[in-house]
Order: C-alpha cells, then sequence, then structure tokens
C-alpha cells in the first residue's frame, strides 16, 4: 500500500456558519463595510426582501404583492427602534433564472429609513427565490460582538434553487450567538407554511403568514417587539458540532465534518437518543487519520430507522457533542427490467446504500436470501452510476433481481422480472421517483417565480396624424424571450400582452415618418405609452448595459467544446458613454481554485469600433488579461491572453442562445479545412449499410477501479454490433490504463483479468464520436475487491489542497519533482516491465484533477501513446501528455507543470541496460559502419 502525503492548509470549519457560493463573496464584501457602531452592537437585525417573480401575484383587489409590500415595510422602517442596527438583503431582483442573485441593499448599521425605503422602490421582481444562501449571507453579516441576532425573512414563495433551509437553519441553531430566524410568509397557504416552520423552529423564531397588507404590517410589528432571546448557555465544548442535517437515510452513508478538532483516537457517529456510546459498527467508529482525527469522516446510517444522536466521544472525557439526528426509511429499489433472453447479459439500474459486502444477486421468488443462481455484483463496485450489467439464467422462468445484506441473510430489495418468458412489471416506481422521495419537501412548484404577462398599450405623438401603423416590439433584456412581438394588419394603437421587462417599440407606415422608443412594461404601473417619431439622423444605439459571457472557442485542430470562461456585468448609461461592470471567472478559465472569483476592470475603451478591458484575475494567472473584441452579429469576437498566452472568444448577451460551435469557430478562426471533422458538436452521420467498418476510429482509454488499488490487468474486448469484426483486441500485459483506438459508434464488451489477483472486470461501453471516451470498468462476477478502499484509492501518492502556490513534491524513489497544482493529485510513481521482461528506465505516473465528477488527467511517460490521443511535450527525455477533449484548463495546468518538473536519475535508470546483437563486430567497428568517428 503506498503512503500518502496530503500537503497543504487544512480546510476544516472554522469560526461563524459557512457561507455558500456567491454569498461568501458578497459577505465578504459586507464585512468590510460594516460601519463601526454595528461592528460593536451587542445585538442586530437583518430583513431579507423576496423581490422574485412571484411578487407580482395579486392579493384581492387587483393589488400586487410587491406593491403592498413596498409600502409596509417602508412604514416597517419608519416605526421600528432605529437604535439597534439593521442590515436589508434583497433576492431576485436583477436576472432571470439566476439563483446567485443576491444582493446587499444596507449593510448592518443605523441606516436612514426613508433612504432603505427608496432603495427597495427601486428593485423590480424578476428573478427567483434563493433562500437559504440569502439566510447564510444574512448570518455572515451579523456583527461580531452581537450577543443574540433576528432574520426576518419576507418572502411569498418557497426555495426554488435546489437548496435546503431547513438543513441551514439546524447549522444557525449550532451558533455560539442566538440566531433567530422568523419567517414572515406573505400570501403563503398553510402548507407551505408547514415547510417553512423548519426554519422557525430550529431557530426559536416565529412562522407567520399573513394575506393582507394589514396582516403584513401586524407580522413585522411582531417580530420587532419580540424580547432578544437570552445568550444560550455555553456547551462543554462548544466549537463541536456536526455538519449534517436533521435527517438521515437509514443504511446509507454520509460524509461528515465537525467544528474543531479531535484526536485519531477518539470516536463519532450514531447512537440511540440520549443513549451512550453504543458498540463499534459502520455507524460509529475511530475517527482515524493522522495526529489530528479525520474531518470529515464517514458514517453509515443505522439500518433501522428511529430517533437517534451524532456524537463525538473523547478518550477520558466522554461525550463532549450531542445533535439529534431522525433516521427515515430508505429509499431503495430497482428500475423496472421486465423481460431478458437467457444466458445473455442484461444491464439495470438502482438505487441503494451500496456498502461493502453487499451483493446484487438473482434468485427464484421463494428462495431463502442466500440462495441465488449463476452472475452476481456488488454494488459498492459501481456506486457512482448505480448501474451494472449481470448474465441471465440459462433456464427460462420468473426470477428476482435482489438486494441482498452483506451478511446474506437479509433482502434489503427486489424487483421480478421475467427470463425468456414474457413478464408485465406493473410497478410504476423507478429510481427518478426514490431520489425525489428522499429529497427533502423544501422546494417550490414549478413555476412559482415566473413572471405573470402584462397588457400594454402604444401610441402616436398627439401632434401627428392618427393614421393606421404596422406596430412591432423587440425584446431588449437578456434574460427575457427573443420572440419579438409583431402582429398582422395595420392599427392606430398597438396593443398586446407583453412578458415584462425593456422593448424596443417600431411603428412603421410606407415612406413616412418612423416611430420608436425604448419602453419598459411592468406589471403594476400604467403601461400606455406614447412612442416619438425617429429621423433618420437620430437612431437608437444599444449600448453594453447587461450581463454578458465568454465563450473560449478552440482550434479546429483542438476537437474540444466551447466552454464558459467568464461572466460579465457590464454597466453603460448610453451610447459612448464610460463602460463599467465587474467579471466572475468561471471553472474553465483558471480552474476550481479560482472559479467564482470577482473583480472590476482595470480599464475599459472602445475606440474605432473595438472594445478592449484589462483584469487580473490572480493566482494561477498572475498577470493582467485583455480582451480584444470586435463586433460579431449581436455580440462580440476576439480573443482573451495573458502575456504571451492567449484563446480566440466570443463575447455574447448573457440569457440569448450563443451561435453553434461551427459558427464562432468560422467567425475567429475562418472556413474550417476541407478534411475537418468536429467530433465535439455534430452529431454523427447516419451510416448506410456496408459502412460501419469504415468508421473513423477515435482514442478510447480503459481505466480499473480506485477499489483494486494498482493492481493491473489483461484487457480485451469485443465487438458486439457487429459480427464480422468480433476480437477488437487483447493484451498480454497487466496495466491499470489502457489507452487504445476504437470505431466511433461501435459496442463493445470489455473484460479485464487478473486470475493470479483473483480480478474480474467486465462492462459493455459505447464509443461516443463527439465525447471523451474514458472509462472506468467496474467488478464483476462477484470476485474480491482487491485491497480496500482509502478514499484516494491506493495508488495516490501526493495531493495538493489548499495551497494556492502548489505544494512542492518530490519522490525520492523516481527521481521526479515538481510543484504540484493546488487541488491536483499525483499517482504513485513506478517503472513497467512488458510480459517480455522488458523494463522501462523512465518512470510513469499521472497527474489528476476531478472536476464534477470527471477526472482530468496529464501523464508522464505514458504507455502506447498515440499521437492521435493528444498533445505532449518534452521534459528532458521524458514525456509529458494529455488526452484530447478535457477540460480547456489543461493547457494552462499542462504549461505549469512542465515548468517545475524534472526527472533525476535514479540508480534503477542508471543501471538500465538493453542487450543488443552487433553481428559479431566490435563497439568501435559497428560506430565506424555508422559513419561515426
Amino acid at each position: 500500500m503506498s503512503f500518502h502525503n496530503i500537503i497543504g492548509g487544512t480546510s476544516g470549519m472554522r469560526g461563524r456558519l459557512k457561507t455558500f457560493g456567491r454569498a461568501a463573496l458578497v459577505s465578504a464584501a459586507a464585512t468590510l463595510a460594516m460601519p463601526l457602531v454595528a461592528q460593536e452592537a451587542d445585538s442586530a437585525s437583518i430583513l431579507i426582501y423576496d423581490a422574485s417573480g412571484s411578487m407580482w401575484g395579486q392579493l384581492d383587489g387587483g393589488i400586487s404583492k410587491v406593491e403592498i409590500a413596498r409600502e409596509v415595510i417602508g412604514d416597517f422602517f419608519v416605526s421600528r427602534d432605529n437604535s439597534i442596527p439593521l442590515g436589508v438583503i434583497a433576492y431576485g431582483h436583477n436576472r432571470r433564472g439566476d439563483c446567485s442573485d443576491i444582493e446587499v441593499v444596507a449593510n448592518v448599521g443605523i441606516n436612514d429609513p426613508a433612504g432603505l425605503s427608496s432603495s427597495l422602490n427601486r428593485l423590480n421582481p424578476r428573478g427567483m427565490t434563493p433562500i437559504t444562501d440569502a439566510l447564510s449571507l444574512a448570518a455572515s453579516m451579523i456583527p461580531p460582538t452581537a450577543e443574540s441576532a433576528d432574520i426576518i425573512l419576507v418572502t411569498d414563495g418557497l426555495e426554488t434553487c435546489e437548496a435546503d433551509p431547513c438543513a441551514l437553519a439546524a447549522q444557525l441553531a449550532n451558533e455560539g450567538i442566538a440566531i433567530r430566524a422568523h419567517v414572515v410568509g406573505f400570501g403563503l397557504t398553510r402548507e407551505e407554511g408547514e415547510v417553512m416552520a423548519c426554519v422557525a423552529d430550529a431557530t426559536g423564531g416565529l412562522l407567520l403568514t399573513p394575506q393582507t397588507g394589514q396582516e403584513l404590517a401586524d407580522a413585522l410589528r411582531q417580530v420587532a417587539q419580540v424580547e432578544p432571546a437570552p445568550a444560550p448557555e455555553p456547551e462543554p465544548v462548544a466549537e463541536a458540532f456536526f455538519d449534517m442535517g436533521p435527517k438521515a437515510e437509514a443504511g446509507h452513508d454520509y460524509r461528515i465534518s465537525f467544528q474543531g478538532s479531535a484526536r485519531n483516537v477518539d470516536y463519532a457517529g450514531f447512537t440511540r437518543r440520549g443513549e451512550e456510546a453504543p458498540d463499534v459498527s459502520p455507524s460509529y467508529g475511530v475517527l482515524g487519520g493522522g495526529e489530528t482525527g479525520n474531518n470529515p469522516f464517514t458514517r453509515t446510517a443505522p439500518s433501522e430507522p428511529g430517533e437517534y444522536d451524532l456524537i463525538l466521544a473523547v478518550t477520558g472525557q466522554g461525550i463532549i457533542a450531542r445533535q439529534p439526528i431522525e433516521v427515515v426509511p430508505p429509499s431503495n429499489g430497482f428500475d423496472a427490467v421486465g423481460s431478458v433472453e437467457p444466458d445473455k447479459r442484461f444491464q439495470f439500474t438502482w438505487r441503494g446504500p451500496n456498502q461493502v459486502g453487499q451483493r446484487i444477486v438473482i434468485a427464484r421468488p421463494a428462495a431463502a436470501p442466500a440462495d441465488y443462481v449463476g452472475d452476481w455484483g456488488a454494488p459498492f463496485s459501481n456506486r457512482k452510476t448505480q448501474t451494472m450489467r449481470l448474465r441471465a439464467p440459462k433456464e427460462p422462468g420468473l426470477y428476482e433481481l435482489r438486494y441482498i445484506s452483506g451478511n446474506s441473510q437479509e433482502i434489503l430489495f427486489s424487483r421480478a422480472f421475467g427470463v425468456g418468458v414474457p413478464y408485465e412489471d406493473r410497478d410504476g416506481i423507478n429510481t427518478a421517483d426514490l431520489a425525489a422521495q428522499a429529497a427533502a419537501a423544501t422546494q417550490a412548484a414549478p413555476g412559482q417565480d415566473d413572471l405573470p404577462m402584462v397588457p400594454a398599450t402604444f401610441r402616436l405623438p398627439p401632434d401627428y396624424p392618427q393614421e393606421p401603423h404596422e406596430w412591432s416590439a423587440i425584446p431588449l433584456d437578456p434574460d427575457m424571450s427573443p420572440e419579438a412581438w409583431a402582429p398582422s394588419g395595420k392599427t392606430i394603437i398597438g396593443e398586446g400582452v407583453f412578458e415584462p421587462g425593456r422593448y424596443e417599440v417600431t411603428a412603421n407606415w410606407g415612406p413616412k415618418d418612423t416611430f420608436k422608443g425604448v419602453v419598459e412594461i411592468l406589471p403594476g404601473q400604467d403601461n400606455d405609452f406614447v412612442i416619438p417619431v425617429m429621423s433618420e439622423e437620430d437612431p437608437i444605439v444599444p449600448t453594453l448595459d447587461g450581463p454578458w459571457q465568454v465563450l473560449g472557442v478552440p482550434p479546429y485542430q483542438v476537437q474540444a467544446g466551447a466552454d464558459r470562461l467568464l461572466t460579465l456585468a457590464l454597466e453603460q448609461a448610453s451610447p459612448g458613454a464610460p463602460i463599467d461592470g465587474s467579471w466572475t471567472a468561471q471553472d474553465m478559465l483558471a480552474g476550481p481554485q479560482a472559479a467564482g472569483r470577482e473583480g472590476t476592470f482595470t480599464s475599459t475603451t472602445f475606440e474605432n469600433g473595438a472594445l478592449r478591458m484589462t483584469f487580473t484575475v490572480g493566482d494561477p494567472i498572475l498577470e493582467p488579461m485583455t480582451l480584444y473584441l470586435t463586433p460579431y452579429e449581436i455580440g462580440y469576437a476576439g480573443t482573451l491572453s495573458a502575456g504571451a498566452m492567449g484563446i480566440s472568444v466570443v463575447m455574447w448577451p448573457g440569457g440569448y442562445t450563443p451561435p453553434s460551435l461551427a459558427e464562432m469557430r468560422e467567425a475567429v478562426h475562418g472556413p474550417a479545412p476541407g478534411d475537418f471533422v468536429d467530433m465535439t458538436s455534430s452529431a454523427p452521420q447516419p451510416m448506410q449499410a456496408g459502412e460501419a467498418a469504415a468508421a473513423a476510429n477515435v482514442p478510447v482509454r480503459l481505466r480499473t477501479p480506485f477499489e483494486i488499488g494498482d493492481v493491473g490487468v489483461q484487457w480485451s474486448a469485443i465487438r458486439t454490433d457487429m459480427q464480422e469484426l468480433n476480437v477488437a483486441f487483447a493484451s498480454s500485459d497487466l496495466e491499470t490504463s489502457f489507452v487504445t483506438e476504437l470505431a466511433a459508434g461501435g459496442t463493445y464488451e470489455v473484460e479485464g483479468v487478473n486470475s493470479d489477483a483473483g480480478i474480474y472486470l467486465a462492462d459493455t461501453i459505447t464509443i461516443d464520436p463527439k465525447g471523451r471516451n474514458d472509462f472506468e470498468i467496474p467488478m464483476a462476477q462477484g470476485r474480491d475487491s482487491g485491497p480496500s478502499e482509502t478514499g484516494l484509492g491506493d495508488d495516490v501518492a501526493f495531493v495538493c489542497k489548499d495551497t494556492p502556490p502548489g505544494c512542492p513534491v518530490s519522490h525520492a524513489e523516481s527521481g521526479i519533482s515538481l510543484r504540484l497544482p493546488n487541488d491536483w493529485s499525483m499517482s504513485e510513481p513506478y517503472f513497467y516491465e512488458t510480459a517480455g521482461g522488458a523494463g522501462s528506465g523512465l518512470p510513469t505516473a499521472s497527474f489528476f484533477w476531478e472536476s464534477f465528477g470527471t477526472v482530468n488527467t496529464i501523464e508522464l511517460n505514458p504507455r502506447q501513446w498515440l499521437e492521435s490521443n493528444g498533445r505532449c511535450g518534452t521534459v528532458g527525455t521524458s514525456q509529458l501528455c494529455y488526452m484530447r477533449g478535457q477540460d480547456m484548463m489543461l493547457d494552462v495546468v499542462f504549461e505549469m507543470i512542465r515548468d517545475t518538473l524534472s526527472v533525476a536519475p535514479t540508480d534503477l535508470q542508471e543501471e538500465t541496460t538493453l542487450p543488443v546483437d552487433l553481428g559479431g563486430m566490435s563497439p568501435e567497428e559497428f560506430m565506424t559502419r555508422l559513419g561515426v568517428n
């Protein structure tokens, strides 16, 4: 087993509640801007104002909720005790469909009530309802000296951003100060109020559901008059609490963090409510780790539902932290199988706990749990996809697919299917339904935040002839539907129903004057507009104001898609006015360590039709970056550069669908070469009969699963969709990773075998002509899975975490040294040997980084590397390579590794010699024959 070195800082929970997503960035700025009086206050209040699209909904009397809320909250600002510092947050008022649309309207402090009212009145509802992130941001704004605080959430709906406000409220309840979160559910139904009750209940706040303006005023007055809660009594160890929601699914694994630290000999896990520490089991055990215990750690929720506590027990002190957890019944099961052919492999999907030792088997319906036939598989080996293939029994009949416990004594769940006989599965439950059942019931109904359609009227100026005109309106806001309004025929007055937002309205009448103007149509206002005349000398010129996205456009020789590199929020008051705004880095620009990083532009100019903007992202791209763009359709095209490095880009209005990859490539790189075939964005053409054998081959990589460590296998594959091809390849060497080329669109049964180690891998793969064909082949046939999983895999030698400059790495046995980039890992180096006994004098290793479930790798001295696989570069006598089609950031990281990598000679390298047959000549004679003096 390899030794794992964890390099860099620790990332445990420190200080107050963790913030999430953009809320963390906003909270940092809010803290810096907090007035001194607020930072020294012993109490504070933060009001969260819902400005999502649903606030345009009408109450009895035809008045919108937002109009009532503006008036009532304005009165609340005036009537409350202004000596208590107040902060205000709003969400959903800038962009539709954007869960990061949260803004600090006023920092915590003594604010002018009239100014606060004016700020809220300028907000027009349009977006989502990110309640959880808004609560998190509010908690982070509480002054550090405050002993108590009140968060007042005024909302007309439930969470719409796939987050769990109940879990966050449970964390708030564990804070070191008395934080109460009050929910003022304006217009919420009784059922919706019950969903949000968890927030108030967990924090000791109030839950109020006013339905009218007067009831809203009474609710805010009631919240303001609540006496401050006393500060909680300190726990034995105030820092020890667990980062986990109030419920857990029986039998499922949970990754759990805790505040503070503990030793590797201390214990943590589940015990019955109020009871002492239980016996060691998968649900309770020693933390393990280095000098300090593992944080986070993994535990399996108890298999029996009920009331439990999550505890931390310290040797010599007993239980020092206890948190109530309700273990609920699991939502496990199989998708329907139906009928399959005898003695044929079939694929199925499940949702289950996926613990080591558990099995999925095939059995007769009346058979005992341990009585199963033929093929079986290990769900732990396929836990990421929860999909596998088994071979059906040879004998036809009715069978069950069963998920059984590790001791083979209990059937956890099952599903019937037919083998060689018709079988109609009438059970409508599938794994998607089960996953939905397991999710917290805190999400709003679809469409809650949709904006209502608004009627509007357009008129000609009264001093012009009132003649029929052709009317049209073009949406201007990037988050609106791009479809224009253009009724047929001519009318004196234009009338229609519109999505709220800005429009360019035009009235045409032959060669006469054209009337044109920009209007903003909103609910709750008199949308009756007079459209002015526009002469040819006074055209409307659009500004750059609004959201934009910057897309990287790869050249034709790079088979990759267009990745979003930046999002921009530009500000320009009028055409020709100065350009200002901010940028946000995306994961594909500078890797995960810079993802979400925001900043402003160093300079912005628009001269001679070219837009130039400069900014600095920081580590790992330290040099200033420059966007140089010229107009392209409704956006811009050009380059994004830093020093000598650059990439072609397209800047496109946010909310609008960008052009296709082919169109953007042609705009920035010119026409495609005659022999170019795009394998990333174009679907493969249907093959005619007899053409399949001529299909183009594409690079394919096969990998062993992490749970078997560095044990290699002999790889082979049989193509199953074409009889004439039969065996595709078979290797004799034992390898953990195998690279080859297979036919695009082909289907193959792949096997990996190491009979000495008892390893058998099997799966069916289909080669995607436009994707990255990198397959992890799972265990099958129930063979032993090899070395136990260690979290990172036994073949990981170094991991760099929380160290932005990167981590210095030196591996003496292989002679490899480099600065490993932050969030990257390095495998254990080795010197491979072929089956014929020939050895390599150069070390082989992998550098890898996982992003959104996809592992991106750079290989040092890879085996069987083909030129078509991807890019390679030399480092002394070594080769550094990576497969094409991976994350675009690999270009940058490749150069970073290459610049710092060195491979020093080792004893193995120096002593490696290969016998050469010189045909009886001496070395001197041989060199003379070659013409070498």
